[in-house]
Parts: C-alpha cells; structure tokens; sequence
C-alpha cells in the first residue's frame, strides 16, 4: 500500500513537468552533439560493452526458443501452455534487444552517429516513424508477455483443475489479445513524425504529438503500474502456495513457477527504479551530467537484466529442462549385465554379456 502511495504520488507531481521540461529544452549548449565531460572513445567502449554481454545471451535465449519449438510435439513437457507464452515472452524479448542495441543505444553511445542523424534529420520526418512506433510497440508487448507468464504460473498453484482446462481451451485466444492491446497504447505512434532531440552529445528519438492530449509515456506508466501491482501479487501468493504445496507439485511445475517468481521479481526492480527516475527532472540531470550517467547506466542495466534473464534463470533452475534442451544423457552404472538373444533355426539362445548399457538387443 504504501508503494502504491508512492508511486502515484510520483505520476501526479512529478511527472507532468517532467513531460513539459523535456519539450522545453531548448538551451543552444545542451542542444549539441559535442561531449561536455566525455569522451567519443569512453562512451563507444562502454557500447561495445555492453554489446559484450547482450550478443552471446540473446544468442543462447534464441537456442533455447528455438529447441522449444523443435521440442514442442515430440516432448509432451513441452507442449504445456507455459512453453508457448514462453516463446513469445522470448521472441518480443530479443526484437525489443535488437532494437535498443540496434539504433536506440547506438545514438546515445557513438557520438558520429549523432552528427550523421543530426544532419539527416534536422526536422520532424515520418521516415524513423516505424522504427519508434515498433519500439513501442514491443515494449508494451514485453509488459503483457511476462503479466500472462505470471498468471499461468499463479493458476498452476492456486486452481490446478481449473488451470488446465482454460489454458488448453484459452492459450491461443490470450496470446492473440495481448499482442492486440500493446496497438490500443502506441497507435499516436504511427501516426506522428519523428523527431530527433539532441542532448550534449546523445541522440533520443522523440515524436511530434498530433493529438496532444496523448501521452506514451503515461500510457507506459499506467500499464506498467498494473502489471506491476498484478505481477507483485500474484508472485506473492504464488511463491506461498508453492512452499506449502512443495511436496504435492510435480518437480517440473515447481521448477517453473519458481523460475518465474525470480523472473517477474526482475520486472518488479525494473518498474521501481524507473518510479524512482521520474523524481529527477531533465534539467536536473542535464545540469549534473556525472549523476545522470550513472542513473542512465543503471536503468540500462536493470532493463538489459529484466529483457534477457529469462533463459539463465530457466536453466538454472530447472535441470530436467536443461538436461533436454542440452541432450545431456542421464548417468548408466558401469558393469550392468545386458541380456542379448540370438536364434537360429527356431532355437533362442541367451547371451549374458557385461556392457555399460542395460538395453536388450534381438537378432534373428
């Protein structure tokens, strides 16, 4: 309760203005593609950076969406509903990294690309439009996927029964409205110019509103906030049915729930420290850059962390997952009698052989 005061009294105080002092910043020092106290090498390596870490796990994210679908009809673990939120938690997940990594960070780490858009696009232009409302879009998106991981994961524990006859009836027609409702928070989008809003050497990608009376990033606030309360809850009565039930859930489902408890618990740090953010006003923190930067590294961090944990956390948690996705063979003792039969002209004869598997071959 008392967070929930906090962060509504965060949405109506500060961040109205905050909107307003973006839109009015226009300080001819502040509005350059020149560094104040940076450096153009220091801030590409802190790019390449963090390229470092994004590059090989969403590389193993994509094995493992990719051995899921492989799986999905020939292992009967894999065909639970879960899976297939899953998939599509992932695929949004690594389009929205492929984005950020792609254009978004890029203008705020290499400053050449700075002047290059600057002189592109110096006006208002439809051409970045795509590219913003599709950002967006699967940002939104991202919000829905891991809400739907929860709720699967929160009906497992608290109405078994009931669980399995929705979602096997239901999975479909739920995915296709959480991909739908993300449109209903970023249509403005595609119907406004981009703009480019340069700030002391970085590059952010803005819009023009055409309808003023919209905002995306209230829109991202209020759906954000729900998820948040919804994720926040369900996890907790999630989390206490999963220890008192312990011994009654199968080890798979235990797994899982778990692993999705530590999951949404990322996008729970994620939604509270961007609460937080919204207490500094951009003229604040264009006037103290060093505080800023280390604000900027630390939401990139939280949201590289809450985008692409999902697979680690499955993994390490779940070792008859990781056992199948890795075909790793479970252990054989060594000297077990393997019992071969052999016939010829109607006669069986058995052969008792010493062989480190335990499998019975016949030869006719």
């Amino acid at each position: 309760m008392l967070l929930f005061i906090f962060i509504s009294f965060i949405m109506t105080k500060y961040y109205p203005e905050y909107l307003e002092e973006m839109e009015e910043l226009q300080d001819p020092s502040i509005r350059t593609c020149e560094y104040q106290d940076r450096t153009v090498v220091t801030q590409t390596i802190m790019y390449i950076l963090q390229l470092a870490y994004a590059l090989p796990i969403s590389i193993l994210y994509l094995f493992v969406i990719l051995k899921i679908l492989k799986a999905h009809k020939s292992e009967q673990m894999f065909s639970d509903a879960y899976f297939k939120i899953y998939v599509l938690d992932g695929v949004v997940s690594l389009i929205v990294v492929v984005l950020d990594f792609g254009l978004t960070r890029p203008l705020i780490y290499v400053n050449p690309l700075c002047y290059v858009f600057w002189n592109w696009f110096p006006k208002p232009t439809y051409i970045l439009t795509p590219y913003l409302f599709g950002f967006n879009y699967f940002q939104f998106a991202k919000i829905f996927s891991i809400s739907l991981l929860s709720a699967n994961r929160f009906t497992c524990v608290a109405y078994p029964i009931w669980h399995k006859l929705f979602w096997k009836k239901h999975t479909n027609h739920v995915i296709i409205v959480s991909m739908i409702c993300p449109v209903l928070f970023t249509w403005q989008l595609a119907i406004s110019p981009t703009r480019l809003d340069i700030y002391v050497g970085e590059a952010l990608l803005g819009y023009e509103k055409v309808v003023p009376f919209v905002r995306t990033t209230l829109f991202k606030l209020v759906v954000s906030f729900a998820a948040f309360l919804f994720i926040l809850l369900t996890n907790i009565k999630t989390y206490r049915l999963t220890k008192k039930f312990k011994n009654k859930l199968k080890n798979l489902e235990r797994s899982l729930t778990l692993s999705t408890v530590v999951i949404s618990a990322v996008f729970i740090i994620y939604i509270i420290i961007q609460a937080i953010l919204l207490i500094f006003s951009t003229s604040f923190l264009v006037e103290n850059l060093a505080f800023g930067s280390i604000l900027k590294k630390i939401e990139f961090i939280c949201n590289d962390f809450y985008l692409m944990s999902s697979p680690i956390v499955l993994l390490i948690m779940n070792k008859r997952l990781r056992s199948s996705l890795f075909k790793i063979s479970p252990e054989v003792p060594q000297n077990t009698s393997n019992t071969r039969q052999s016939s010829k002209n109607g006669d069986t004869v058995k052969i008792i052989v010493k062989s480190p598997s335990a499998k019975t071959l016949t030869m006719w």
